[in-house]
């Protein structure tokens, strides 16, 4: 049998149909007349209402011989082999290798594509199809996943021949009654005895296909940001009171600017510095230099320590995660 009547190729990628509740287009034409034809009653036993089987188009599995499959006639498998991506040759179950077990649990193969035959009226066996298959929970003790997903690299890069757990459905909750926690990094080996070198995070994207890994941003750490934040707005309160120090002296010279008179005993001669403005600004002066700019030289010190503790990834105080990220 050619390659194309097990995959059924030419069905997976015809347009799919608007979803309907019954959708009987694509069932054996043989079940389908008889279903048709049958008294209201026979009808009702093959109607999948209350449990019972339906004529629904479910393809054929193309099953290896190491294959344990587990299967209904609604489109619902277990099967219990080796790493596969999609045809028996493919993963490293495909290519012989020891250490890979896989547990594929799949309801929906071929999805909307669904059907029992070809055009040419052969039977179609469907391998796994990561990309069309409605649902999927997938376990493999070697393998690799993002390549079989078609996962972008994020930061935390693409796994190869690692042990693996993937889920994929149209929809997807986890649903705790107490807390959920996603942990990476907790053991020293991976399941292959190689010592774990680096502490990997997690990435969190959404809409995979119109992402880059460059769109990935390090996650803000919350406690961090609020003290970050409230040690800026004691800065900006210091460079308030300094400012307000700076016009109060200046305001002094101002007054004194205002006030003083000038005195001349000779006509036309210059005139002798006012006593009173010379006094007030050479205060102002020193005050301007032993206070308000030695607090501004403070301030920027200040400024520059904050930048280091909270902006640079350096310090445990970034409120940059190190290996979380986010779209």
């Amino acid at each position: 049998m050619s390659k194309k009547n097990f995959i059924g190729e030419k069905a997976k990628y015809l347009t799919p149909k608007p979803a309907r509740n019954v959708d009987l287009q694509n069932a054996n034409p043989q079940k389908l007349e008889g279903y048709i034809n049958a008294p209201v009653d026979l009808k009702f036993l093959q109607s999948g209402i209350g449990g019972n089987p339906s004529i629904e188009p479910v393809p054929a599995y193309h099953k290896t011989p190491s294959d344990k499959v587990v299967c209904n006639e609604r489109n619902a498998w277990i099967v219990l082999g080796t790493d596969r991506e999609n045809t028996p040759l493919s993963g490293y179950g495909g290519k012989g290798h020891t250490q890979a077990a896989a547990i594929d649990m799949v309801v929906g193969r071929m999805s909307s594509y669904v059907r029992e035959r070809d055009d040419n009226g052969n039977l179609i066996r469907a391998n796994p199809d990561f990309k069309i298959d409605a649902a999927r929970v997938y376990i493999s003790q070697k393998s690799d996943i993002d390549e079989y997903f078609e996962l972008p690299d994020g930061t935390v890069g693409n796994a190869i021949a690692a042990s693996a757990i993937a889920l994929k459905a149209d929809e997807i909750r986890l649903v705790a009654r107490g807390g959920i926690k996603l942990v990476t990094g907790l053991d020293f080996r991976n399941s292959r005895g190689e010592r774990i070198m680096k502490t990997v995070g997690i990435d969190l994207i959404g809409g995979a296909w119109n992402q880059s890994s460059s769109d990935l941003q390090p996650l803000v750490k919350g406690d961090n940001l609020v003290d970050a934040l409230s040690e800026l707005s004691g800065q900006v309160d210091d460079l308030r009171e300094i400012v307000y120090s700076f016009l109060k002296y200046q305001r002094t010279v101002n007054l004194g600017l205002l006030q003083h008179q000038h005195n001349s005993n000779w006509p036309g001669g210059p005139n002798a510095p006012s006593t009173d403005l010379f006094q007030k600004c050479t205060r102002a002066n020193v005050q301007l230099l032993s206070q308000t700019e030695t607090s501004i030289v403070s301030h920027q010190a200040n400024q520059k320590m904050w930048e280091s503790n909270y902006l640079s990834e350096v310090f445990a105080s970034s409120i940059l995660s190190a290996h979380n990220t986010t779209t």
